[in-house]
Parts: structure tokens; C-alpha cells; sequence
């Protein structure tokens, strides 16, 4: 099975709840989502890094909360909302990141002769808005959230959002509100230090 097929199989089986058809439309026919890399040169920076790495934080969400209720890192039993809330997290945490990694001018980058510097993506966000404000944007417009799965994408990037410099009281109010917030977090984690790092390293 490709991982488009995989992805598209879990959010069709797993994802019931009103307009969840009309985001994934939109995710395949108005976005590069399913070819888009997941960053300009660490994890995933190749096409389709993005919905690899998508796929990657929901296995690992599922198996933390399979751990927490059974004790072991898979189950058949886990209840339809908690499957539900496992992969829209998973799988649309990064949302953020359609339309916005471009291939890197290599002309330009001979022209100034440093390539060894030069990542093979640039990052242009014609909507910044922010890394988990942006997901929950782009998911809202067309689907609703829960609020925990609503805190959970907004700080999925834990200390290292850029709003915790600032003030962190927000991320650790959230975090006491509802652990979906440091699982999401720890998946994500996961998934780009140790999942895709073994995986470039075969």
C-alpha cells in the first residue's frame, strides 16, 4: 500500500465527523499536501515528506496512547472518538506547511557559489500566521475541532514555539488541561528525531 493510500485509508475509516470529506478534498485538489516536503533539509525534506511525516506522528500518537490504556503499543480497542481524535492530530498537525516550501534556485546558488549551504527547499509563507495557529486556521475553515484536539495542534511544538519565549503560561495551561497536548507534542517529536532520522540513515 503507498503512504497517500495509507493516509487517505486511515482518515476515510478512522474521521467521521461532518465535513471531514470536504477538508480531505481539500487537502488533495487545492493543496500540495500529498507532494510537499516536510521542511527545507532536516526531516522529510524530499516530496511527499510531509504526509510521511503526518503518518509517522500518528503511529506514534496511536502507540503513546495504546501504552497509556493497555499497556501495550497497539490495540484493536481503542474507543471511535479517541481513534478519531488520533488521526486528525496525527495527520493534520502540520497542515501549516501546504504551499509554502519551494524548490531552491540552483542556478542562483551556483551563481553564488556556495552550494554546500543551500537546502533544496526555500520557505515562503504567503500566510504567515504561525506554525500551530496556521494548522488550526486552515483545519477550521473546514472542519471542527474539539477543544483539546484545538490546543493539542496549537502547541504541538511544545518549548519550541516561538510564543513560549514571550509567555509559556498558555502552553503549560494547556498541557494541564488535556494530556493530547504533550502526546501530540511527543509523537511529533518522535516521529521527526527518531523515525525519519533512522529512516535517512538506511
Amino acid at each position: 500500500m503507498s503512504r497517500k493510500a495509507e493516509f487517505l485509508k486511515i482518515w476515510t475509516e478512522r474521521v467521521r465527523r461532518d465535513h471531514a470529506d470536504d477538508l480531505l478534498e481539500w487537502l488533495e485538489r487545492e493543496t500540495d499536501f500529498f507532494e510537499a516536503p516536510a521542511s527545507t533539509r532536516h526531516h522529510g525534506a524530499h516530496p511527499g515528506g510531509l504526509m510521511e511525516h503526518s503518518l509517522n506522528v500518528y503511529h506514534r500518537l496511536r502507540a503513546i496512547v495504546c501504552v497509556e490504556t493497555y499497556g501495550t503499543i497497539t490495540s484493536d480497542l481503542l474507543a471511535e472518538d479517541v481513534e478519531e481524535t488520533v488521526a486528525i492530530l496525527g495527520l493534520l498537525h502540520d497542515v501549516c506547511k501546504v504551499g509554502v516550501y519551494h524548490k531552491t534556485d540552483l542556478f542562483k546558488a551556483i551563481a553564488e557559489g556556495d552550494l554546500a549551504a543551500v537546502a533544496p527547499y526555500e520557505f515562503r509563507d504567503p500566510l504567515p500566521l504561525g506554525h500551530g495557529e496556521k494548522s488550526l486556521y486552515l483545519i477550521q475553515r473546514r472542519m471542527d475541532l474539539e477543544p483539546e484536539e484545538a490546543m493539542a495542534i496549537r502547541w504541538h511544538m511544545g518549548a519550541y514555539d516561538n510564543a513560549v519565549k514571550g509567555d509559556g503560561r498558555a502552553l503549560s495551561a494547556a498541557m494541564e488541561a488535556t494530556p493530547w497536548v504533550w502526546r501530540l507534542h511527543q509523537a511529533d517529536m518522535c516521529a521527526a528525531w527518531v523515525d525519519e532520522r533512522e529512516a535517512a540513515e538506511e
